[in-house]
């Protein structure tokens, strides 16, 4: 099986290193993004790439990611989210279209498990 494609979009370059490392043990190939400006830009970048899946932080930089996930969703519906907050914004996160949620502070089996179920490997 060819590696999946994870884009990571974290703006906590700790939490984006752990993460990535963790993902690349699993045999991903991972994109690491501190950001989401321009918002266009990524946007029109995800759809033509077309990862096999999105780990986005619910609040990055200070604002939520909920009308950036509604905008993706909207220009390409196939590409999976996974949405992570240390708040319980779950309800909130699948309602405006990520797949799942995992809340903070999470063990790596946790994000593993999650992963795996969503590209349909575990």
């Amino acid at each position: 099986m060819s590696p999946r494609k994870v884009v990571l979009i974290e703006d906590n370059q700790m939490m984006r290193n752990l993460l990535g490392e963790l993902l690349r043990m699993e045999g991903h190939q991972v994109v690491s993004l501190a950001s989401i400006e321009p918002e266009e830009a990524v946007i029109r970048e995800l759809v033509d790439q077309k990862p096999d899946l999105v780990f986005l932080d619910v609040n990055l930089n200070g604002r939520d990611t909920f009308a950036f996930v509604q905008k993706l969703r909207s220009s390409c519906g196939d590409i999976r989210v996974l949405m992570s907050s240390g708040m319980p914004l779950e309800a909130e996160s699948l309602a405006v279209g990520a797949d799942d949620f995992l809340m903070k502070p999470f063990m790596p089996d946790e994000l593993l498990d999650k992963v795996r179920s969503l590209l349909g490997t575990g």
